[in-house]
């Protein structure tokens, strides 16, 4: 059965600041995000693969250091390397200035892309025959770093039948939106839906843009249309899950095409919650995070993302994790924003209710010893803490009803 075997990889973002990191980790970063693009070539090399396909956000933006570009244009420039397509995105655009990719500009630097790199330049689609199989590339490239509304898969953007050779397989590589499924706060940038990648004259489609993997199926088993690889690796705290490459096969009979993952980063993103409620001390708040990270099975060359939720005995102050945590971990992000502080009920009770905030503790206080019911309890108690908070702390965060029920409700 003749397959055809492609690499697909995108949003490898070289020259991202990495600036959530700690500086000394960020240049490590940097450097592992050179050596992901290397495992990429090498494994297209290792699997004989018929292309690259590179759908976009190669380069971070429109202008990086010279160091990152030399290493980027010659990455490629090595023996077994198969025929690369690269179809800038909305980071890298092809513009008339790029340095990237502008021949003129590049060869007045004394480079230029290895003859085996094609980069399509243009907004509308264009194609580049392979001379080694049956296979017709098509790619589009973003011309500016604004986002577009322009639908790349519509009918009225598509190559026109006559320019479809029957004979070839055809594959796309281009850069945007799928509407379906659009992470959130992820801007929406040359959307297209999935009836129009079904519709579409593309026996396999590449995209780049969404940094977490995902494909869409033809009906009835008839193999994948388009997939995201997501991120080469996982560039903040918030892209979990693995991070690499794909292998694609396309079955030049059928054009039915399946895919592989390639894991190329190895470190992993978590993000996990830790419950903090009655912790005493900042000791006390490490233990946790660090008993979580021990449980999920995270390893110091991991990078975690910790939710803290949770009401600490009044007068802790938390504000970063201690080095008992640090060591467990490549990088740790702290999100604090719903940890509360609690709140002394009893010593309420006792005072004068003489200002706002009491009147309105005693009437609410006064609410719960009356009621029985655990549900209607636990509303009134929820209302308490979301008062208090909103007069002591000036906000008010959903977060109580996440929570366990504090000693009194508890006992009740």
């Amino acid at each position: 059965m003749p397959m055809l075997r492609f690499l697909q990889l995108s949003d490898l973002h070289l020259g991202a600041p990495f600036a959530w990191l700690p500086a000394e980790q960020r240049a490590e970063r940097r450097r592992e995000q050179r050596r992901a693009l290397e495992a990429a070539i090498q494994a297209a090399i290792d699997r004989s693969a018929t292309a690259i396909l590179l759908p976009g956000d190669l380069f971070d933006a429109e202008g990086v250091d010279a160091e990152t570009m030399a290493f980027a244009i010659h990455a490629f420039d090595r023996a077994g390397c198969p025929p690369v397509f690269i179809a800038p995105g909305n980071h890298d655009p092809s513009t008339t200035s790029s340095t990237y990719w502008n021949e003129r500009l590049l060869a007045a630097r004394g480079w230029g892309w290895a003859k085996h790199v094609h980069v399509f330049t243009e907004p509308a689609w264009s194609k580049a025959d392979l001379h080694t199989a049956p296979v017709t590339m098509w790619g589009r490239s973003f011309v500016n770093n604004a986002p577009t509304f322009a639908r790349p898969l519509e009918a009225a953007s598509l190559p026109a039948p006559a320019t479809l050779d029957t004979s070839r397989v055809h594959v796309a590589v281009f850069h945007g939106s799928r509407e379906a499924a659009c992470p959130p706060g992820q801007k929406i940038t040359a959307p297209f839906s999935d009836a129009e990648v079904l519709a579409s004259p593309f026996a396999y489609a590449a995209a780049g843009h969404y940094h977490q993997p995902s494909h869409i199926e033809a009906p009835g088993g008839a193999g994948v249309r388009l997939a995201y690889a997501g991120s080469t690796i996982a560039l903040n705290a918030t892209e979990t899950g693995a991070h690499g490459a794909l292998e694609v096969r396309i079955d030049t009979d059928s054009r039915v095409a399946e895919i592989e993952p390639i894991a190329i980063d190895d470190r992993r993103v978590y993000a996990l919650g830790v419950d903090v409620t009655g912790a005493a001390s900042r000791d006390a708040i490490d233990y946790r995070i660090v008993d979580t990270l021990r449980t999920t099975g995270v390893t110091n060359r991991d990078i975690v993302r910790v939710k803290l939720t949770g009401r600490i005995v009044r007068g802790v102050r938390y504000e970063a994790a201690g080095p008992e945590v640090a060591t467990q971990v490549f990088a740790l992000r702290l999100d604090l924003r719903e940890l509360r502080p609690d709140y002394d009920l009893e010593g309420i009770r006792a005072r004068e209710a003489s200002t706002t905030e009491d009147r309105f503790a005693h009437a609410l206080l006064a609410e719960l010893d009356a009621e029985q019911d655990p549900a209607k309890r636990s509303r009134i108690l929820g209302a308490l803490y979301y008062g208090l908070d909103a007069f002591r702390l000036r906000e008010v965060a959903p977060a109580w009803e996440e929570m366990s029920a504090p000693a009194e409700e508890a006992e009740a």
